[in-house]
């Protein structure tokens, strides 16, 4: 859950997980919508059906035996470098140095390692210098230290040095110079991207179509289209939406909301959607459409922009 996702996040959501699935083989029973409904609103919804499917290799062909060199765990579903090597020193107590972007941070500050950002460069002087760093013992605890100690102490603006026990080895704040390292890459700009939405309602429920393509396949969502325009966008739903036996009243929206994922915001458009199709309703239990009601969608393996765009229609209760 914590890659690429910050604790603030998290936090809430971690125990509530382990509630569900308590263990190994009940996360490798659970269906994908289970474990996606479970995920829902944390984003980079691949972790999450990497992590079922681990948990079915790990259940299944393995016969519930973890694998603990990291060379091993990198089969798995999901596990590249870092979760293969941070499982094998926090799990296993292995000496395998996993720099996720807090450790990465403290070690660059620490020996002035001013190699680019994300480059192959500064990845190899991390781990090594990582290696060195590792007590033969106990090298779970110095992982789980250093991850502690980029998230709470050497944070990324305004760093608490004076209380840093490393404070006295940094050569960066030796050097007076610790905000130039990590030595950061421009950030690419956002780009707008305008985004129409239909909110099509019948008897209290709401139709919603499953996401077949990435990042958010397998998830529920209103009927989009995106464009160059909100013009162009509403265009493009109402052509796609001929096929669901709906139609949509394009001179104006009910709703707007705005939702960023990664480099991209999104400017998006709620328009108010009505069924041409009687036998639209017969298509409930479909796999790729449903309806839904309000109780049924808070627990359905929704995005965050399915729930945004479900508070911007006034089907969701705002927050």
């Amino acid at each position: 859950m914590l890659q690429q996702t910050t604790v603030g996040a998290v936090r809430g959501r971690y125990e509530a997980f382990l509630e569900r699935f308590p263990d190994l083989r009940s996360l490798a029973r659970a269906s994908e919508d289970d474990v996606l409904a479970a995920w829902s609103g944390l984003g980079y919804y691949a972790r999450a059906r990497h992590l079922r499917l681990a948990a079915r290799e790990i259940a299944g062909p393995l016969g519930g035996v973890w694998p603990r060199r990291p060379e091993e765990l990198r089969r798995l579903p999901g596990f590249g470098e870092y979760m293969a090597a941070a499982v094998s020193a926090l799990a296993f107590g292995r000496r395998s140095p996993a720099a996720d972007a807090n450790v990465t941070r403290v070690l660059c500050r620490l020996d002035a390692i001013g190699r680019p950002a994300g480059s192959r460069g500064q990845a190899e002087a991390v781990r090594a210098f990582a290696s060195g760093l590792l007590a033969r013992g106990r090298p779970g605890d110095v992982m789980a230290a250093l991850m502690d100690l980029g998230q709470l102490v050497c944070t990324p603006r305004r760093p608490a040095c004076e209380a840093c026990p490393l404070a006295d080895l940094c050569v960066a704040r030796v050097r007076g110079a610790v905000a130039r390292y990590p030595r950061r890459k421009p950030r690419p700009k956002a780009a707008r991207v305008c985004v129409a939405a239909a909110c099509a309602l019948r008897d209290g429920r709401a139709l919603l179509v499953r996401g077949e393509s990435s990042p958010l396949r397998g998830l529920w969502q209103f009927p989009s289209a995106e464009g160059t325009t909100a013009a162009d966008a509403a265009r493009r739903l109402a052509r796609a939406l001929r096929s669901l036996g709906i139609a949509i009243d394009r001179r104006g929206a009910v709703s707007s909301a705005r939702h960023t994922i990664m480099n991209r915001r999104l400017d998006i458009r709620v328009y108010p959607g009505r069924s041409r199709d009687a036998k639209l309703e017969n298509r409930k239990t479909s796999r790729s459409v449903r309806w839904f009601t309000p109780e049924r969608l808070n627990a359905a393996a929704i995005p965050t922009l399915t729930r945004r765009v479900a508070r911007a229609a006034g089907f969701l209760p705002a927050v």
